[in-house]
């Protein structure tokens, strides 16, 4: 899993985890404003990205904090940096999750790239047949299936069924 581990991972895991996910990466970092107040009050704690959703969660001695949105929800991502301070907004349709953090750049881009890859579409039936022969989009729809595979969105049946589909098998 891409990230450290910690308190707010491991409260997730044992409290709020859905049966059968996987959590993928987790970030440290903050929602909110500091001096904020009401629903912008500052919160400290951590980004999850998992096979099914991004979370953010934060386990305090008098409380918790717990937003999430399923990643098929997610109708954009947008990212911001400024001398090392990252935001991360996750947008649906009527709501938005913006993480703040100053997590590595390498980490906080691996995060945002698997949450853009992720959110896409799994597999999708094409509306006619392929041509006969490789078309020049073919090789970047295989490897994106196989991205998802490793990501452990697809199992290796529905990457091969998949796969099939594509290569009109």
């Amino acid at each position: 899993m891409l990230g450290s581990h910690n308190t707010h991972l491991e409260h997730f895991l044992r409290n709020k985890a859905k049966d059968g996910e996987k959590a993928l990466a987790t970030m440290p970092g903050w929602i909110g404003d500091v001096m904020g107040q009401g629903k912008n009050t500052q919160h400290n704690g951590a980004f999850l990205l998992t096979d099914q959703r991004v979370a953010f969660v934060r386990k305090g001695f008098f409380g918790e904090v717990f937003e999430t949105i399923p990643l098929d929800k997610i109708t954009s991502v947008e990212t911001r940096s400024f001398m090392g301070h990252r935001v991360l907004t996750c947008h649906t349709s009527h709501d938005e999750l913006r993480f703040k953090s100053f997590e590595a750049k390498a980490v906080f881009d691996e995060v945002h790239r698997m949450v853009e890859d992720l959110r896409q579409p799994k597999a999708t039936t094409p509306t006619s047949a392929p041509p006969s022969g490789l078309t020049t989009d073919l090789p970047s729809q295989i490897q994106q299936l196989a991205n998802l595979r490793a990501a452990g969105v697809l199992t290796d049946d529905e990457f091969e069924r998949a796969k099939a589909r594509l290569l009109g098998g």
